[in-house]
């Protein structure tokens, strides 16, 4: 499993911890001190983003975020495929 932090420049804290097997995310876990609303979107995007290929992940968050209606205060969903990069390993 591995595990990132993201400060956003002029923002908020974001971690992840990512599980990856054979090309896949298998385990996802977003945290930080940024805000969500609605709050339960979290855990959606926990779900919606295990399982998928590797490859597609960033795309997935992307598409996640399109359309939904969630409002993210001091982060930004470019921010989220960042940390997730990060704790796969991934600069």
């Amino acid at each position: 499993m591995g595990r990132a932090e993201y400060k956003v420049p002029g923002g908020k804290l974001l971690a992840a911890e990512t599980a990856a097997l054979e090309g896949r995310l298998t385990s996802v876990k977003v945290t930080g001190d940024f805000f969500m609303h609605p709050e339960t979107a979290i855990e959606e995007l926990e779900e919606h983003l295990t399982g998928i290929p590797l490859e597609e992940m960033e795309k997935a968050v992307e598409n996640f975020f399109k359309g939904r209606g969630v409002a993210l205060y001091g982060v930004a969903s470019e921010d989220f495929s960042h940390v997730l990069r990060l704790s796969l390993g991934d600069p």
